[in-house]
Parts: structure tokens; sequence; C-alpha cells
């Protein structure tokens, strides 16, 4: 006895072609669950914050960005107070000049993102893997930390804007390319 992938693939396709736009963002980021954490990477097997939501932005709408998450926070996710029934996520922002990673960053500076599920709940893309969690549980690290934390939902309009411009800071991971069609 054993899983028949072939058949389980594609009666999940079928579901993914009826499901909204949301919908479909929800499924891709839970399709990331499990995955490893890969700085610059954005595929299903392993990526970083924001290549968990550009990834799963990219399968929901067909528009592809590869930004970053203060990018996304300051061009793409600018609906303040967003209703629950849109694309929405959660980005930790600095509150002062610091290291993050190999870098400096100045306040102001949205250093990470999380995907939202639903209400209160998030796919949290951050080493060792990409975990389920409460915003509140990722929250509370951040805001002892230094950082402030904001909801924001899609701007629509602006994502079609940037991937017409073919906006990207470093690139497509290689892998991106064996997992969907650009």
């Amino acid at each position: 006895m054993g899983i028949k992938w072939n058949a389980l693939s594609e009666a999940e396709k079928r579901k993914f072609d009826k499901m909204n736009e949301v919908q479909k963002f929800i499924y891709f980021l839970l399709k990331q669950f499990g995955s490893s954490y890969g700085w610059g990477k954005e595929n299903p097997e392993t990526s970083d914050c924001s290549g968990a939501v550009c990834m799963a932005l990219f399968a929901a709408t067909g528009l592809m960005i590869r930004t970053t998450a203060d990018d996304l926070y300051k061009r793409v996710f600018t609906v303040t107070n967003p209703k629950p029934e849109t694309i929405r996520a959660v980005f930790f922002i600095t509150k002062k000049d610091g290291k993050h990673g190999d870098r400096m960053v100045a306040a102001g500076t949205a250093t990470h993102i999380a995907g939202i599920l639903e209400n209160g709940i998030i796919l949290n893309s951050q080493e060792p893997y990409a975990k389920v969690r409460q915003i509140a549980d990722v929250s509370n690290w951040y805001q002892n930390n230094g950082y402030e934390v904001a909801v924001r939902g899609l701007n629509r309009e602006n994502l079609a804007r940037l991937a017409k411009e073919g906006k990207t800071v470093s690139g497509l991971d290689p892998d991106f390319h064996r997992y969907f069609e650009v």
C-alpha cells in the first residue's frame, strides 16, 4: 500500500483551479509547511520569508515579483486594516538602526514577513524551517527585540505594476523554474 502521487496531484490541481486568489495564496503558503529555510530562495522545498510570500503571490495571481520584506511592505502590501477575505501579510519593522544578518538596516525597515493563513495564524518561513505559528507568538519575540508589527493587505494594482516592470531584487532562484512556468 502507498500513496498514488500522480492521482493525488491531479485531485489537488482540480481543487486549486476552483479556488479564488485568497484561497490559492493560502494553499501555496501551506505547501511550504515543513520546508527548509533557504536565504534567497522561493520554491516549495526551500525559501526565505519574502520568497515564501512572493511564490504564494505568484501562484495565486500569476503576477511574478521577487523582492524583499521591506519592499513588499512599502510597495505591495500597502492596504492598512485589510479585510479578512483579502490576501494579507504581517511585517516586523525594526525601530532602530542595526545589524540584521550580514547587513545593516535603518529604523523603519521591515526585516521579516509572514503570509497570513487566517486571523492570527501565519506561515512563518524562518530558520530552520517553515512553521504554522500564531502571530502573537512571533510578535512577542520581535516586540521584545525592538520591532513593531503591522498587518497589511495586498494592493493588487501595485503588484501588477511591479510585475509588469519585472521587479526583482536579486533574480529568481534557479530552482523556481522546476515548479512554475514564468
